[in-house]
């Protein structure tokens, strides 16, 4: 299950920044220059980055320019200012003002249903038919999040996640009701993608060519269906299990995340986004995208500023720390498995800065990117000094709790996660029930819990939907840039349940049991960074996965507003068992047949792509040579599920068979794998 730029990650690398900013001595103030220099250098030297390249406009004009890392390590080539980047879901900036251009031209209304301009767009829910446009850009349209099967592949630019959302959404429920709550929904911008096909009858890679990159000088700024020289173009991507540089990473839900771009590129784009650019799209249409979307809907209970605070594509309208400079700015990141990439922009002074990179995260490319401009705004007078953090988190000084917390203990989920909340003489203890791990809070007054380490507090939220939630308030203090705050309702209290006795027997043996992905495609990264559903070790709460409850002896039905959810659908077929989660299939781990010396070969019979085996004990060990139809594929797992081995990314048709671990046979249907093993 893909849960693409989820908090834990990004808290990582917003806390690895710290160190990008060194003391100066004040007689040896650093330049704009050398300081962008410098925390780029960090990044690329010590969190995971082969390159970052950075840029900065001002007034319509590039006035920063740098990067640092190489094109690939084999050559070792310096990375230039005109090499790509996957932005990820920077791209939806660009279906977003697309949209905004047809309003412009009178062809769409922002507050009229979906179903409208796209018939063919259906659901197994009535309630689809009140999503309107305006809600697939503001996160507001209560689809489950994410159908990315088949999405994100290795230099393929196979589209089947685009051709067959529709047939996919078509038999799924929404997990809120539209307008309800903005919660971050990738399926809303290929949704945006298709309207904007149907609407204009160009596909969408001509029209940001026609409409985007040819008036503004776009040169870098492409589509995985582009006609250009990605080998020599597109940066290089690297992963820790594999030295040598990956496939292109290729995104095929190109409104989501799909698109190519450069930090200079990005930086020109900005200007339609600030509306100094009417002949594309007007000021009124940029400025309606910067309206604050997210308090239409329920929302955490906080007025400053946060990481998420939807607009119109925008991830924030209010982005730390500008705000305490009375400065509006505006910020977009994307995350792609490999690429990623930060757009900041401050319209009223049409200034914007963009940070793309090969590895580390779009938040430590935020805080290159926020860091340098607040540097920019002070050289250039708009500000008077750099605001240095009032707060900085510390141990937590205990207060007396009002006895009505105790009553809030109890099971909470999210979308994929169980936890036991325990509230007792004013201690608040988190345990995922997939874990030993004990999270500890303090009542600390004002509503509020603070951890052990005072990094972030929490407190409970009664929203409007009538459900208590955890909200979790994440405080990062940079020293030398500003504050930066991620506050989300992180976890709903449920009450347990209790299915019927027969059902839950049915279910029994699903109890902490593994599902593996059966249906991507041979070039999906999926099978690189191997991804599995595990259902809770056991079903007394009555769920069984995150907030999916049980309702019948082959189904799980969704019961929370968060990001990237779906309901659990369970069927036998030719004696295996199959879970189905929106758009992705997957096969219980217990079905999967045993590899042996008398596997000699593998024919794909029906709809899936996949076939897997556990490796068992008389080929442990032994060298497996493959012989497979061109286009195939198949991949090699240790014990703990990491890929040692992947054809589409070796291109090598042999590999050894580790002591346990398992093997996929990745093809289309009718392929025949003949298996063969030497010791």
């Amino acid at each position: 299950m893909k849960h693409f730029l989820r908090l834990t990650f990004l808290c990582f690398f917003l806390l690895i920044i710290i160190s990008c900013s060194t003391t100066q001595k004040s007689e040896e103030i650093p330049s704009l220059e050398e300081k962008a220099q410098t925390i780029a250098d960090t990044i690329v030297s010590n969190y995971a980055a082969t390159s970052v390249q950075y840029a900065m406009i001002d007034q319509g004009t590039i006035v920063l320019s740098g990067s640092s890392g190489v094109f690939d390590t084999t050559s070792g080539r310096p990375v230039t200012k005109d090499d790509m980047y996957g932005i990820g879901s920077t791209s939806k900036m660009f279906a977003t003002a697309a949209l905004m251009m047809l309003w412009d031209q009178g062809k769409i209304d922002l507050d009229t249903s979906v179903s409208t301009y796209l018939p063919s767009f259906t659901m197994a829910d009535e309630r689809y038919k009140d999503i309107t446009v305006r809600m697939l850009l503001n996160h507001s349209s209560g689809l489950n999040g994410s159908n990315l099967a088949n999405a994100f592949l290795f230099d393929d630019n196979n589209t089947i996640a685009h051709d067959t959302l529709l047939k996919h959404l078509a038999s799924q429920r929404l997990k809120a009701d539209p307008g309800e709550f903005s919660e971050y929904c990738n399926d809303g911008f290929t949704l945006a993608e298709l309207l904007i096909e149907r609407i204009s009858g160009m596909k969408y890679s001509e029209f940001i060519a026609k409409h985007f990159s040819q008036p503004l000088g776009l040169e870098n700024t492409k589509t995985p269906l582009d006609d250009f020289d990605k080998a020599n173009r597109i940066a290089k991507v690297y992963l820790p299990q594999y030295e040598l540089f990956l496939p292109n990473d290729t995104v095929n839900v190109l409104g989501t995340g799909g698109l190519y771009s450069t930090a200079e590129d990005l930086c020109t784009f900005a200007q339609v986004l600030m509306g100094t650019k009417p002949e594309i799209l007007s000021r009124q249409a940029a400025q309606m995208m910067q309206e604050e979307e997210y308090k239409k809907g329920m929302w955490p209970e906080y007025s400053g500023d946060n990481f998420f605070a939807f607009g119109l594509g925008w991830d924030s309208v209010h982005s730390h720390p500008f705000s305490t400079y009375a400065l509006q700015a505006l910020s977009k990141g994307g995350d792609t498995q490999l690429f990623h990439s930060s757009l900041i922009v401050i319209p009223e002074l049409e200034i914007a800065i963009a940070v793309v990179s090969s590895g580390s995260s779009s938040a430590a490319n935020y805080m290159l990117g926020a860091s340098i401009l607040e540097k920019h705004l002070l050289e250039k007078g708009h500000i008077k000094q750099i605001i240095e953090p009032t707060h900085l988190p510390s141990p937590p000084e205990q207060k007396p709790m009002p006895a009505e917390y105790s009553a809030y203990s109890g099971l909470y989920v999210d979308g994929i996660t169980t936890v036991q909340v325990d509230i007792h003489d004013g201690i608040l203890e988190i345990k995922p029930l997939h874990s030993d791990a004990v999270l500890r809070y303090i009542y600390i007054g004002e509503q509020l819990f603070q951890a052990e380490g005072g990094e972030n507090t929490i407190k409970f939220s009664l929203q409007t939907d009538g459900n208590l939630y955890l909200q979790t308030n994440r405080l990062f203090t940079i020293p030398e840039v500003a504050q930066l705050w991620f506050i989300s309702l992180s976890y709903q209290k449920i009450e347990t349940i209790h299915p019927d006795p027969v059902i839950l027997e049915a279910w029994s043996d699903r109890a902490g049991k593994k599902y593996y992905p059966i249906n991507e495609i041979p070039t999906s990264q999926t099978y690189f960074l191997l991804s599995h559903i595990q259902l809770n070790d056991n079903f007394d709460s009555g769920y069984a996965f995150g907030g999916a409850k049980i309702i019948e002896e082959n189904l799980a039905v969704n019961t929370v507003k968060f990001r990237d959810v779906g309901d659990l659908i369970l069927r036998m077929h030719e004696g295996s068992e199959y879970l189905s989660w929106n758009d992705s299939v997957y096969i219980r781990e217990d079905f999967i047949p045993t590899l042996s010396t008398a596997t000699t070969h593998c024919i794909i019979t029906d709809d899936e792509f996949a076939k897997y085996y556990v490796i068992g004990e008389s080929v442990q060990g032994k060298t497996m040579v493959v012989d497979m139809p061109e286009g195939a594929a198949f991949a090699v797992y240790d014990e703990n599920d990491t890929c040692l081995h992947f054809t589409t990314v070796t291109k090598s048709n042999t590999a050894q068979l580790p002591q346990k671990g398992k093997i996929v046979l990745i093809g289309y249907r009718g392929d025949r794998f003949d298996l063969v093993f030497h010791d």
